[in-house]
């Protein structure tokens, strides 16, 4: 397959988006948490990232994360109350990301691909040239820049997008909590 000629630009916040533009979004959990975590000491805020979508009608949330690594009942819940649905292949989730995208592609007018592993540039340029806009959203310290180039838009995730660490009274309080509680049981 040939590369489509780039016109990726940065997301600047001046961006505008369609109302009406159906979107699909999928999340490569093992880079982009892997990445919160090394880069920044900090776990994402899917919620906050969920909120730049805007007023395009979301499609799928799709999450990938391998069986073999945990996942909280607290973050199911929270998940499934986003609509969003878990993914959890045996090993590597890239696969059942791109089967995914691909089998989506027809139905969506822009896929989020929050990940920026060079594994997904096939990935890119196959639903750019089905007609999607393709936008990465990710740890600009884990991405690719052919893959930030491969996009249309290319939004860097920030320290914005972190969940706020708990200061170390709330942690002292929340322990003394459980423990009270385990005590009184």
């Amino acid at each position: 397959m040939a590369q489509l000629s780039s016109i990726s630009h940065e997301y600047d916040g001046s961006e505008t988006h369609l109302l009406f533009q159906k979107v699909g979004i999928f999340i490569d959990a093992e880079n982009i948490e892997l990445s919160g975590l090394k880069h920044h000491e900090a776990r994402t805020d899917y919620k906050k990232l969920l909120d730049k979508v805007g007023d395009r009608e979301i499609v799928r949330i799709l999450y990938y994360k391998p069986e073999y690594k945990e996942i909280s009942k607290d973050f199911e819940t929270f998940w499934y109350g986003l609509g969003g649905e878990i993914r959890r292949p045996s090993k590597n989730a890239d696969t059942f990301l791109v089967i995914d995208a691909v089998t989506l592609a027809e139905k969506i007018d822009v896929a989020i691909i929050l990940g920026g592993d060079k594994d997904f540039l096939p990935l890119i340029w196959y639903l750019r040239s089905r007609g999607c806009r393709v936008e990465i959203w990710s740890w600009p310290e884990a991405t690719s820049p052919e893959v930030k180039e491969a996009a249309d838009i290319y939004f860097p995730i920030t320290k914005e997008f972190v969940v706020p660490k708990r200061s170390s009274k709330a942690k002292k309080t929340s322990t003394t909590r459980r423990m009270t509680k385990k005590k009184s049981r």
